[in-house]
């Protein structure tokens, strides 16, 4: 398989053709879930666990995001592996979080992450080193205040309180944070085995993304980076990689 050569510049998306990934630089694919064109090029390149998987969903869109989002991992990754995309190995960790497996994943180095919602699907990659991302499809019937109440820890709840007098910034604070913290249990890779109130990010519209504090680790703040991404209208992403954060390139699929 080519390998990808980005032509992008940062903070925009872009298509890609050949090249490598640099050990300081994380590329995040884009990709597009409503593009029936792709769903059987997509289905030729899952396994077989991968296709029951996909059997098993309900509703005829449910089954198509699954398809598109993983064939596309697999052609991704495949380009920074030079091998082929239905041959390729995944093992889950101990809190769920798949990484490539067999020969040819281990010796690579390259990490990588997949978020999809609705429609969008992000793919984070990066060699040598952790990343967690995460995707949200916006949704005003969400009742963010009482969902903040559950998984938000204090110091986000009285952030979120703060813009409960715009509907819009309250929504966007709260995916914001959503995101944050998504990719940031995904980066680290405990999932939610710990729970999500141990750590606040920033949420405030406008403000830098970041982590603020983690009371189950000291040395958290300054070992992770967060960077914001902008996948759609009505979405919200973010991007959680070990600091310095380096370059982030985006493409578009």
């Amino acid at each position: 398989m080519d390998e990808w050569h980005p032509l992008a510049r940062e903070g925009e998306w872009s298509a890609a053709v050949r090249s490598g990934l640099d050990d300081d630089a994380v590329h995040v694919w884009r990709v597009a879930l409503d593009d029936e064109t792709r769903l059987e090029s997509s289905w030729s390149l899952l396994s077989a666990a991968e296709r029951v998987r996909a059997q098993r969903l309900q509703g005829a869109a449910l089954r198509r995001r699954f398809v598109i989002a993983h064939g596309t991992l697999r052609g991704v990754l495949a380009g920074y592996l030079d091998a082929e995309p239905s041959g390729l190995v995944f093992d889950v960790g101990e809190h769920g979080k798949p990484s490539l497996g067999g020969e040819t994943g281990a010796r690579s180095g390259v990490e990588f992450n997949l978020s999809h919602s609705e429609d969008v699907a992000l793919i984070a990659v990066a060699r040598g080193r952790p990343v967690g991302v995460d995707v949200q499809r916006w949704s005003e019937e969400v009742e963010h205040l009482r969902l903040a109440e559950r998984f938000f820890s204090l110091a986000e709840r009285d952030a979120l309180r703060g813009l409960s007098h715009a509907r819009e910034l309250m929504m966007a604070g709260f995916f914001a944070a959503w995101t944050r913290k998504e990719a940031y249990v995904k980066a680290t890779g405990h999932g939610i085995a710990r729970g999500l109130h141990h750590f606040d990010v920033s949420l405030a519209p406008g403000e830098r993304a970041r982590l603020l504090a983690d009371r189950l680790d000291s040395e958290a703040v300054a070992r992770w980076a967060i960077e914001t991404l902008d996948p759609a209208p009505g979405y919200s992403g973010a991007l959680v990689v070990p600091s310095p954060l380096g370059q982030v390139l985006r493409f578009s699929m």
